[in-house]
């Protein structure tokens, strides 16, 4: 890592104020992952408290830090341009904080689709991007020397009970023309415990900790002459180049990265109504260690489910503490279903007691130590939207990445390349993929018809019943209520400010969801969590 003191006494320091922000939590939900084990305290910086003249513009200002926004700012600072990031939160508070990284050219949503959505080209571009990608990051972290548990290991894709062996003889063919010709047909995944049956090899992928990446990232960037503000929330982009934080400040920059996981500003171009959000659960299991190889293991999905993309499962292992530590952490995803059309706690937890359940039938596992979510944007035709933003048609200076479809660590590297590359004029055949088609990926299946009834509601009458911690929106009056830990009543309105729906209690992360475009709202403050809003619930 390059040694910068700067950074560390700014680290330091930023560790000591003790305010109250409305982001206290380390991530968007109560439920925190289990890479805060490591890194306790939240990766935070100043907050943006003066103005930047537009006489003197910066080259670009980033809107996100996450892993999108931190890898166009460590490439773009790298290269030598003025750069300024923004995040409204903390470094990771959004969802890189919050995935299994799990980095992969193996795809959620199958070749054999791309290639129908976007033809043999598309597909080829889809699988060498995301190769890309991984080439990428093992790059930085051995130029930067992050320490951040990176490991290249193989992936199996593995069937799910309710599929056949037909899509894998289909993946693999698909495979092998978009250019992975790496990728074999096995007899089943070797030394677990249990029989997989066949699966699909894919060699040469990788993990890593995020938030050590992040926090690496941030050095690398600062060490190039980038600087990074946190708790600065971006209120208004006034195109082409003018930026408002909700303190009051004004940024300008000859060009703006969107990298918010939902872009703030696609009022024009809508690309919240070309992706769908989703909910997706995850479990930490002790395991003795290397009891179970270190890989990335997927099964193809519940083939019955009404979800744009099938359901599936997602495993790997991280090892934990020090080298003579006795367990690993077996990590474990799944369980998706579209953000806010379930809100019953109940039928929350299952999720949970779902991945347990399928978990322990298949891995020997001890306690259940984390649970947690994140959140899913679904593009509908299967590939993430990177580039000029739509609705830029004139100066062509604002950039979007939007869309992670579950492979967010790839989709988030591949987006700072083609993001530097486009700002830097620079040619990239990866950004050049055939014109998305507005897809038919299973988009008129039940699921995806959002209801905004009270039939999928948590309903209560009064607030009598509502006890600490949790929340409730009492429909006829559209107010959103939550009782914090202090027995005191926060009242919002429940209107999304993004487009008008009601939001809907989400009792296993404590928040807001909107579930009509998945935005979400902090229940303490009524801040955003996710986007596309860009507004907090008004207060009541």
């Amino acid at each position: 890592m390059n040694n910068n003191k700067d950074f560390i006494n700014h680290y330091d320091e930023g560790q000591k104020e003790n305010n109250t922000s409305p982001f206290d939590l380390k991530t968007s939900g109560s439920k925190e992952p289990s890479w805060h084990d490591e890194i306790p305290q939240p990766i935070k910086f100043d907050k943006m408290k003066r103005n930047i003249s537009s006489s003197e513009p910066l080259d670009v200002v980033i809107v996100g830090g996450g892993i999108a926004g931190l890898s166009t700012a460590y490439l773009l600072s790298k290269s030598g341009k003025k750069v300024i990031l923004f995040e409204d939160g903390y470094i990771g508070s959004g969802e890189t904080g919050r995935t299994t990284a799990h980095i992969t050219h193996a795809l959620d949503d199958r070749y054999y689709n791309l290639e129908k959505l976007h033809g043999k080209e598309g597909a080829h571009i889809a699988a060498e991007s995301h190769t890309a990608a991984i080439n990428m990051i093992e790059a930085i972290v051995n130029e930067e020397k992050i320490d951040c548990d990176f490991e290249k290991l193989d992936g199996f894709l593995f069937l799910d009970s309710t599929d056949t062996k037909e899509s894998l003889d289909n993946e693999l063919e698909a495979t092998h023309r978009a250019g992975i010709k790496s990728t074999e047909l096995i007899s089943k995944v070797p030394n677990l415990s249990f029989d997989t049956g066949p699966c699909l090899l894919f060699p040469n992928q990788a993990q890593f900790h995020p938030l050590k990446y992040l926090k690496g990232l941030t050095e690398a960037i600062l060490c190039y002459g980038g600087k990074i503000y946190t708790e600065t929330h971006v209120q208004d982009i006034l195109l082409p180049n003018e930026i408002k934080t909700s303190d009051g400040y004004t940024t300008f920059a000859k060009n703006i990265v969107i990298a918010t996981n939902a872009p703030i500003i696609d009022k024009v171009s809508k690309i919240y109504e070309k992706q769908q959000a989703y909910r997706t659960y995850v479990i930490g299991a002790r395991i003795k260690k290397d009891k179970v190889p270190h890989a990335l293991y997927w099964d193809t999905g519940n083939q019955n489910s009404e979800n744009t993309v099938a359901p599936y499962h997602y495993v790997r292992v991280q090892r934990t503490g020090e080298d003579d530590s006795k367990y690993d952490l077996l990590i474990v995803g799944g369980e998706d279903h579209l953000t806010g059309n379930i809100t019953e706690d109940k039928d929350l937890q299952q999720r949970y007691t779902n991945l347990e359940s399928w978990t322990r039938n298949r891995f020997p596992i001890d306690d259940i130590e984390f649970r947690w979510s994140g959140q899913v944007l679904e593009p509908k035709d299967g590939i993430a939207f990177i580039g000029h933003n739509p609705s830029d048609d004139e100066k062509k200076n604002v950039f979007i990445a939007t869309g992670d479809s579950g492979n967010g660590i790839t989709h988030g590297t591949i987006a700072g390349i083609i993001l530097t590359d486009l700002i830097l004029g620079k040619t990239n055949s990866q950004g050049s993929k055939n014109k998305k088609k507005d897809g038919n990926t299973n988009n008129n299946k039940k699921e995806s018809s959002l209801s905004n009834n009270k039939d999928n509601r948590l309903e209560k009458t009064s607030l009598q019943d509502l006890v600490i911690e949790q929340g409730m929106v009492q429909e006829e009056e559209k107010i959103a209520v939550y009782k914090d830990s202090k027995n005191k009543l926060h009242r919002y309105s429940a209107v999304c400010k993004h487009l008008g729906c009601t939001v809907v209690w989400n009792n296993s992360e404590k928040s807001f969801d909107c579930p009509c475009h998945g935005s979400r709202f902090s229940a303490i403050t009524g801040e955003v969590i996710n986007g596309p809003a860009n507004n907090k619930l008004e207060k009541k």
